[in-house]
């Protein structure tokens, strides 16, 4: 344990699987948290059958594997979380309940607990019980509409190449258990937080929510930020791609004086389609050049102008991030004894 971190000493009993609860457990170890996993001894976390993925989020975990199904196993889930400051899980609403591991069953047992449940739709609703993946909670917050373009007549959606809401997700247990935590720290009380990616989706749409109100269109034919004017687009170069950011008039004024084509200084808004004789002639430009070269004039006139790094290049440049060090996930119960002998002997 590293007590130079600001979670140091914190314990989290942690029941999620897959992504979005994992990655915030990650998230919370690489603060310094304690994070035991507990997982089914039946194959534990289908994340698991991934391999690399599985490592990623659960590096610097401890797997704890239980029998939930039996009474034995149930027994020692509730000596964990007796002896915990967090416990987060990610099943169906009533599933935990189910097990009697819900948070009013053990609230008796630690009342300073922070207890927090991830779901896709919440804890109630008309969509509580349903099944859902990410493309459903994007899109049932209106973020698929708006992530795409608009070519002629036809709206062209698009699923992003990240689970944005599994990630944001993560991102709102993070979120949610800090701030209970400086709550107890204050009152010396537990919380039970009900953590929906829905919700966390909603959240980001909150300009765009600002707009709609407003009665200000928000579809792909009337976005800027979704690469649907000439200066804020992607493009193609020669052996790659570059990303052209110069929504302020400063930075297109930049872009145009780099590139030598004063003429283009009143048409930064003007659409990124191929009836507009300027988005024709950006595209031919951008080809003439390698990326690289792209970059460094990006470079030399600050004008927003970046490369479309693949995924191993940002590996390699970015090798001390923690998302990139290597490292494995803990083996299947790997932690399991140590941690449940010492949780049963401190119940009784």
């Amino acid at each position: 344990m590293d007590g130079t971190k600001p979670l140091a000493g914190l314990r989290i009993v942690d029941f999620s699987r897959l992504l979005p609860g994992p990655f915030g457990t990650w998230r919370l170890a690489q603060l310094g948290a304690e994070v035991l996993k507990v997982e089914d001894v039946r194959g534990g976390d289908p994340m698991r059958l991934f391999g690399p993925p599985y490592d990623a989020v659960n590096r610097g975990k401890q797997s704890v594997a239980l029998d939930l199904r039996e009474e034995t196993g149930r027994r020692q889930a509730l000596a964990l979380i007796r002896a915990a400051d967090v416990c987060i899980e990610s099943y169906r609403p009533g599933v935990m309940k189910a097990m009697g591991l819900d948070e009013p069953s053990v609230r008796p047992l630690n009342p300073r607990l922070i207890y927090c449940s991830v779901t896709g739709y919440g804890q109630e609703g008309p969509w509580a019980d349903l099944a859902g993946h990410d493309i459903n909670y994007l899109s049932v917050t209106g973020v698929t509409a708006v992530t795409g373009v608009a070519v002629g007549d036809e709206e062209h959606l698009a699923v992003p190449g990240i689970t944005v809401a599994d990630y944001a997700g993560g991102v709102a247990v993070v979120e949610a258990v800090l701030a209970a935590l400086w709550r107890r720290e204050r009152t010396g009380q537990g919380a039970y937080l009900d953590v929906a990616m829905q919700d966390m989706l909603l959240s980001f749409q909150a300009v765009n929510g600002a707009l709609a109100r407003a009665g200000v269109p928000t579809g792909p034919e009337k976005q800027e930020l979704n690469g649907g004017v000439v200066c804020y687009h992607l493009y193609r170069a020669k052996d790659g791609w570059v990303s052209l950011g110069a929504l302020e008039q400063k930075f297109w004024d930049r872009f145009c004086q780099g590139v030598g084509r004063p003429q283009w200084r009143d048409k930064s808004r003007s659409p990124a389609c191929s009836e507009n004789p300027v988005y024709r002639e950006m595209v031919e430009l951008f080809r003439s050049r390698p990326r690289d070269e792209w970059a460094t004039l990006g470079e030399q006139w600050d004008c927003c102008l970046m490369p479309v790094l693949t995924v191993p290049e940002v590996v390699e440049r970015f090798s001390d991030h923690p998302a990139f060090r290597p490292g494995k996930g803990p083996a299947l119960g790997e932690h399991t004894w140590p941690w449940v002998r010492e949780a049963l002997a401190s119940a009784d």
